[in-house]
């Protein structure tokens, strides 16, 4: 039977330990010398070394103190796993596997690796507020990242990934304050407004708008529509669908709360999911039954007493990173 790997795993694969072995310091000449002589030795050597560093310096460019911290608790914690093994494991999953079987650019990681190197992120379960120029305030939700430019005329906002809920004041000052994401571009002017960008899929964004008025530009149409307090709109790079209600959903969250207002339990999970790690399994029985009511983001255990109060379930932890929901 013939191997479903590419031709260039190998490569890769070797590539991969040799980013360990020079990422563990430090690094003794002999080693270095015998990476050299394998880099030198062909062009796929090479190629190979190149996409594999480009992961690690991804990995490697991470800020954030509490990541930080996480890695210092699996380099303390008794665990015998050293820096090596800890790259070696890092790069094989998330580089070899991924780039020689699927290729980088069809992964999540470049989307990963642009947020891990935003101006400001957040972590999964976390939610952050900062303050901006001329009263302006962002929330930024869970696992989400946004950089931020200045301009003589204007104050730009660009979310690489997640959700973000924007305050802006009145202000007389010239510049306007700009919010753009891969499906287009939000202009608040200089009027007090606040309102959502919302971006977690590669295929559409979402629009909500609670005060003021903003105008929407989807990136490839030159076609701008204003959206007013109350109003939502799905948009893609090319085009808008119809205006709804704006949904509460959208705004709670930086309350560390989810509104909710008729929502399928299937969608309900995956929504107060993206504050927790682990996994969600649904009894597609129970998928369809109809979700009301105001829920916390960050006590999942609460939630699910909540939601068994309220219909006929039962959940389970077989697994403590693993919730199991089913028909009671």
């Amino acid at each position: 039977m013939s191997s479903s790997k590419p031709s260039n795993y190998v490569h890769l694969e070797a590539a991969s330990e040799w980013f360990a072995v020079l990422s563990d310091k430090p690094i003794s000449e002999a080693d270095r010398r015998a990476w050299q002589q394998w880099l030198n030795e062909n062009e796929a050597h090479r190629k190979a070394w190149q996409q594999v560093e480009s992961i690690g310096v991804m990995f490697s460019s991470i800020q954030d103190s509490n990541a930080q911290q996480s890695a210092s608790y699996v380099l303390e914690s008794g665990s015998s796993m050293s820096r090596r093994q800890l790259m070696k494991g890092v790069l094989g999953v998330t580089g070899v596997a991924a780039l020689g079987w699927i290729g980088w650019n069809e992964t999540p990681l470049p989307r990963m690796a642009s947020a891990w190197m935003a101006d400001f992120h957040t972590q999964v379960g976390q939610v952050e507020a900062y303050d901006l120029e001329d009263g302006a305030k962002v929330w930024l939700n869970t696992n989400s990242a946004m950089n931020r430019s200045y301009g003589r005329n204007y104050l730009g906002l660009s979310l690489v990934t997640g959700e973000m809920l924007v305050q802006t004041q009145a202000s007389s000052d010239s510049r306007v304050l700009s919010v753009s994401c891969d499906h287009g571009i939000v202009n608040s002017g200089r009027d007090l407004a606040r309102f959502c960008v919302r971006q977690l899929s590669n295929k559409q964004a979402i629009l909500a708008v609670y005060e003021g008025a903003v105008s929407l530009t989807p990136l490839n149409s030159t076609l701008s529509k204003t959206f007013f307090a109350g109003q939502a709109v799905a948009f893609t790079a090319n085009a808008m669908d119809e205006t709804q209600p704006a949904s509460l959903l959208y705004e709670s969250w930086r309350n560390g709360l989810l509104i909710v207002e008729d929502m399928p339990l299937a969608n309900f999970m995956a929504e107060i999911g993206r504050y927790h790690y682990g996994h969600i399994n649904l009894d597609p029985s129970v998928a369809d039954l109809r979700v009301v009511g105001t829920f916390p983001t960050h006590d999942m255990d609460l939630v699910l007493s909540m939601l068994s109060k309220s219909f006929p379930i039962r959940a389970k932890h077989p697994l403590p990173w693993w919730i199991s929901i089913s028909a009671a």
